[in-house]
């Protein structure tokens, strides 16, 4: 790790995947961690050791992400880095899909970043400075039949993205949005389905995408980054 220490680093889903490895890829840069997710263990696995918190809440409950971004503030101020990297995926038919399950990707994929963003954004617009890095998808950009639940969540993101960027323009609060394709984490998991993991991205390439972006000259924005299985999606 650098010696140099940076800005907190606030990252949901940061107990697995690609949250995981950007968080540990930003910990190797030298920032603490703040990790949000559902279970603590594997947050402490993120961790394993290094400067920073571990925040079990659900990104879907409103009070208990206003209660992490407290807690963040209480220690480091604002937060330097945002990642919103929890999500869910699912695979139906439109008509086969509960309206309880796409409630619950809408829920986590698009409302749980909606709500992370507006717990931190005060304090990093008051201190003028900070990065968001949302994890996009290259479902917010095409459909895949079975994946509409997860498309509209993507999609529903990519539009609120947009919106933003146009919102914190003269903030000094930079916005870099990710589009992986296909990425080998366990979002995979629970999908029916046969999946070659060893065709997709591997997360710690999404990783070096977020660490490419903060080290590029500060006078270049990079505002979208897109990745995807070399072979095309899967």
């Amino acid at each position: 790790m650098t010696n140099e220490m940076r800005g907190v680093a606030v990252v949901s889903g940061g107990g697995s995947g690609i949250g995981r490895e950007i968080a540990r890829a930003l910990a190797r840069r030298g920032h603490p961690l703040a990790l949000l997710g559902r279970r603590q263990g594997p947050l402490e696995e993120t961790l394993a050791g290094g400067e920073g918190l571990v925040l079990p809440c659900d990104v879907r409950d409103a009070e208990a992400v206003a209660t992490a971004a407290r807690q963040v503030e209480r220690r480091w101020g604002a937060a330097s880095l945002v990642v919103p990297a929890a999500g869910l995926a699912a695979i139906s038919p439109l008509e086969e899909t509960s309206p309880e399950r796409f409630r619950e990707l809408l829920d986590t994929n698009l409302t749980g970043v909606f709500l992370l963003l507006r717990a931190l954004l005060p304090a990093m617009r008051r201190q003028g400075s900070g990065w968001i890095f949302p994890i996009l998808s290259t479902a917010a950009q095409r459909g895949f039949p079975g994946w509409s639940a997860y498309c509209a969540s993507k999609w529903g993101l990519a539009g609120l993205v947009a919106a933003l960027r146009e919102e914190l323009r003269g903030s000094g609060v930079r916005l870099t949005a990710l589009y992986p394709g296909a990425t080998a984490s366990p979002l995979w998991d629970d999908l029916p389905g046969e999946w070659n993991r060893a065709l997709m991205v591997p997360p710690r390439e999404v990783a070096r995408a977020v660490v490419h972006a903060l080290d590029a000259d500060p006078t270049t924005l990079v505002e979208e980054i897109h990745l995807g299985p070399a072979g095309g999606a899967l």
